[in-house]
């Protein structure tokens, strides 16, 4: 990840990575290696992928509605190509309904084209918050999937 993040225009700033981290409204999903068929490939307890999100609104500017924004998800190597991944965005799916969110959102780099890939077979499309749809450049999407159609 922080190859990407050095390649984009924000830049890797572990400061602000750091206080993005440790926010109050910081949210994790953490993963570990506690089965015993993973044993052998890790040390038991082991983070194998985490994801970090808050309960943000849709636009700072023109704020519309509440959704579970997804900063980040990480999977370790060895762990990926299993549905860990797919399994974990269901995870965050239904936390985002039962909280009563109507869409999961997330920032995404152009230059991450597994990742690109793997939200569009997930059924996230480019958001109309996102700068592309705005007519504006920049080296990210920003992608979401409605959940909810609101209010229950």
């Amino acid at each position: 990840m922080g190859s990407l993040y050095k390649q984009s225009k924000w830049g890797l700033n572990l400061r602000e990575k750091k206080e993005e981290l440790t926010h109050n409204k910081a949210h994790f999903l953490i993963v570990s290696a506690d089965q015993q068929e993973l044993a052998h490939d890790f040390v038991k307890g082991k983070p194998l992928a985490f994801a970090h999100f808050r309960f943000e609104v849709n636009d700072d500017d023109r704020p519309t509605e509440e959704v579970l924004y997804l900063y980040e998800i990480q999977i370790d190597s060895i762990a990926q190509r299993n549905g860990l991944g797919r399994r974990m965005m269901q995870m965050m799916e239904i936390i985002a309904m039962q909280m009563k969110m109507r869409k999961v959102m997330l920032t995404v780099f152009k230059k991450n084209e597994e990742a690109l890939s793997f939200y569009d077979h997930l059924q996230y499309q480019i958001d109309e918050i996102s700068p592309c749809q705005c007519g504006e450049e920049a080296d990210y999407k920003i992608m979401s999937k409605i959940v909810s159609m609101g209010e229950e």
